[in-house]
């Protein structure tokens, strides 16, 4: 399984070209914009489908634009509303969770699949000591759901994240600043698409 988070402040200007590029490997795109207003998000996630020709987009942090927009789902924050309660409101809906611990899983009960992180060092967290593989396959054995892994994941480490147990990867600069993004979601998927999952 592969996610494409597109983290607005950090994607670059061509992004639509890079998504409709990548969509074939992809499984999922999460808008992540959350600093911008909601009719702001709501033009980017329009933007966002529209580009990616019928994959599933969600939203960050927003039930009410992914709700109002009709997209896929909402990826919900570890201190964010609570899956159980997105899945309430919304029963239709796809529901991913961040969780960073195997306490955390626990907590995400009414989610569809979690996203843990960070595993490998990464420009987004500096400073901040990765969680790394070990832990990873803690959380997916104490899980019911799919683990997806995030943070410093490149096509070179993707083989390493899928022989721990992680259901797929979701990347953000690995994808939308590689020089072939083209080439870098086909490498991202590949452990996964090898043994019969994602795209």
């Amino acid at each position: 399984m592969l996610v494409a988070v597109l983290d607005v402040p950090r994607a670059p200007a061509d992004w639509p070209k890079v998504a409709a590029r990548c969509a074939p490997w992809v499984d999922v795109f999460i808008l992540r914009a959350k600093t911008q207003p909601a009719a702001t998000q709501s033009g980017l996630a329009t933007r966002l489908v529209e580009a990616v020709g019928g994959r599933p987009v969600l939203v960050a942090d927003r039930l009410d634009v992914a709700m109002a927009l009709g997209v896929a789902g909402v990826h919900l924050p570890d201190d964010g509303l609570a899956p159980s309660d997105a899945r309430r409101l919304w029963p239709s809906g796809v529901v991913s969770r961040a969780v960073h611990s195997v306490e955390d899983v626990d907590r995400a009960t009414g989610a569809d699949w979690l996203v843990f992180g960070h595993l490998f060092p990464t420009r987004s967290k500096p400073g901040l000591e990765p969680r790394g593989l070990e832990l990873a396959a803690q959380v997916v054995r104490r899980s019911r759901m799919p683990v997806v892994g995030i943070g410093g994941v490149d096509p070179a480490r993707a083989r390493a994240v899928h022989d721990a147990g992680l259901a797929g990867v979701a990347v953000v600069d690995a994808l939308w600043l590689a020089p072939d993004p083209e080439s870098a979601a086909r490498e991202l998927a590949a452990p996964w698409v090898a043994h019969g999952g994602g795209t």
